[in-house]
């Protein structure tokens, strides 16, 4: 989880994948709630005008029935002028008729066709007057529901092909009834269905019209229930439900343009939001560089002042052997300075045997110089120089700085060292430092009569020096230890030195390692990579 917040570029593309999810999510649910709103809106509009038409139809039957049916019945001819003109500003009305209700025999003669097989005979309806004359639908099946009506209630009846009939009978004492026709797909005027619902009216659970929404809007999700409006048609004896359904594009749940224009700005935040996040990691990083750096500065200066201090302690270790090394090329200038002045008094000076005298004061005046000049290098505290180093060469100059304490403890010492010269990038006196302190613990850990053994050598594209001696070695639960800071085995020891020797050789890409010998002793090994140009040549 921490690499997936600490990377900004991931952060901002998973917080812009939430934003366009949550988009998503809130425009499916507004959408939907919108859309199921407008589809409420709509049928109750709907409703409210079929429920209007509805309720005309049954003012056309009242009127119709007032004009036949009074104590001073209209003459034929005015009702149906008043029918004819209801059917012409009316088209929903198919057609009109107003029957008498009579016995069986006068149904025959007067509809001039037999009653259908199956059928049992009801009174006898007579057409009167029906617009447009001989319209309809045979009304003889229906005499005996017609008849059985409540008077001055009307009744609803299915005609087929979207159609139903609406009767209603006279008031006593009149055998009348008036009929209508009713074309339920003229109940909804062509501007007022809505091509986004699938309109259905239905009477009785059959579907008088049943209108399809728009097929170039879309099929709808199927993850989501589509909304649905329904209510039944506010008409005295009319039974008519109405229902809309409306199916649910993804389009319109969740615009492409509304969607694209969201990505653009989510992306461009989320962008802004990843380069803010990126520009505050990087200043962090930067501060904790410059930290690291400084640290790492202040810990190889502390280093820096330890190894200076361990070479100093050294040198106390080292100063009577170093006293004795300068007593002798100071003896011989003493006494070949004096030689020298008692033949220079001669009555007859020997200039050759002089000269002789001189050169050997010369030789070990330089002798003596050596020895202060690598005594002062190796005391100093000069800032570390990195160059390309014969190993060999350093191993024999602090061979020649602790010769003289190994043989006062009377440690022998072997030199083995691999030609041609293995080559590394290193400080000198830092290589000095490690080499003369690995050398200095086991002379300490053989003692007098042991024997301690520096080799040199290529191995591949690595340079090594391994100081290895005689002892008795080192204790298994002591190894994994031995580098650690301010560990030590020794009574009056700090614990410095051999971790001191690891910085000083990782600071040159090098390691430092140590193990036990074959047989005895212990044995430590520092591999330093070989300078540039020395990797190609052969193994040593």
């Amino acid at each position: 989880m921490k690499p997936f917040l600490s990377n900004p570029r991931l952060l901002g593309l998973a917080l812009w994948l939430a934003a366009l999810v949550a988009f998503v999510a809130v425009s499916v649910e507004t959408s939907r709630k919108r859309l199921a709103d407008e589809l409420e809106v709509t049928g109750r509009t709907l409703h409210r005008l079929i429920s209007q038409r509805v309720a005309q139809h049954d003012a056309h039957l009242t009127t119709l029935i007032a004009l036949s049916s009074g104590a001073e019945p209209a003459p034929d001819g005015a009702v149906r002028q008043v029918m004819e003109s209801i059917s012409r500003f009316y088209p929903r009305i198919a057609w009109l008729a107003l029957v008498s209700l009579g016995g069986p025999e006068g149904a025959a003669g007067a509809q001039g066709a037999s009653q259908p097989a199956g059928v049992t005979a009801g009174p006898a309806v007579r057409r009167d007057v029906d617009v447009p004359a001989g319209g309809g639908v045979d009304l003889a099946p229906l005499g005996g529901e017609i008849a059985a009506q409540v008077r001055g209630r009307p009744s609803v009846y299915a005609a087929g092909e979207g159609r139903y009939l609406l009767a209603k009978r006279a008031p006593e004492p009149s055998d009348h009834a008036v009929v209508l026709m009713i074309d339920a797909a003229k109940l909804v005027e062509p501007e007022e269905r809505p091509d986004f619902a699938n309109l259905r009216i239905s009477l009785d659970g059959a579907d008088l019209v049943d209108l399809p929404a728009d097929a170039s809007l879309g099929s709808g999700v199927s993850w989501l229930k589509p909304p649905h409006f329904e209510k039944v048609i506010d008409g005295e004896g009319q039974r008519l439900l109405l229902s809309l359904d409306r199916s649910l594009p993804l389009a319109a749940l969740v615009p492409p343009g509304r969607l694209l224009g969201f990505a653009v700005v989510a992306g461009l935040l989320a962008a802004a939001l990843s380069f803010g996040l990126g520009q505050r990691a990087a200043v962090k990083r930067s501060e904790l560089a410059a930290r690291a750096a400084e640290e790492r500065a202040q810990l190889q200066e502390r280093e820096t002042r330890l190894a200076h201090a361990s070479r100093v302690n050294a040198m106390g270790e080292l100063a009577s052997g170093i006293a004795h090394e300068l007593t002798q090329p100071l003896t011989a200038l003493l006494s070949r300075s004096q030689a020298a002045l008692r033949l220079a008094r001669a009555e007859r000076p020997d200039m050759a045997m002089i000269s002789e005298a001189l050169g050997v004061n010369v030789r070990e005046a330089k002798r003596a110089g050596e020895m202060l000049k690598r005594m002062r290098d190796y005391a100093s505290n000069k800032a570390p120089e990195r160059a390309r180093q014969d190993l060999n060469a350093i191993v024999a100059e602090v061979v020649a700085l602790t010769r003289t304490d190994l043989e006062r403890r009377g440690v022998a010492l072997v030199l083995e060292l691999g030609e041609p010269a293995p080559e590394a990038v290193v400080d000198v006196i830092e290589m000095e430092q490690v080499l003369h302190n690995l050398i200095r613990n086991a002379a300490e850990a053989v003692g007098a009569g042991g024997v301690v053994t520096i080799t040199t050598a290529r191995a591949g594209r690595e340079a090594k020096v391994v100081v290895s001696d005689d002892g008795s070695g080192i204790a298994a639960e002591v190894l994994p230890k031995l580098f650690t800071p301010f560990f030590t085995t020794k009574a009056d020891g700090m614990g410095l030195g051999l971790s001191l020797c690891a910085s000083l050789v990782e600071r040159v890409d090098g390691r430092i390692g140590a193990e036990n010998g074959v047989l005895r002793g212990a044995r430590f090994t520092v591999t330093l990579p070989l300078a540039a140009g020395e990797r190609g040549k052969g193994k040593g």
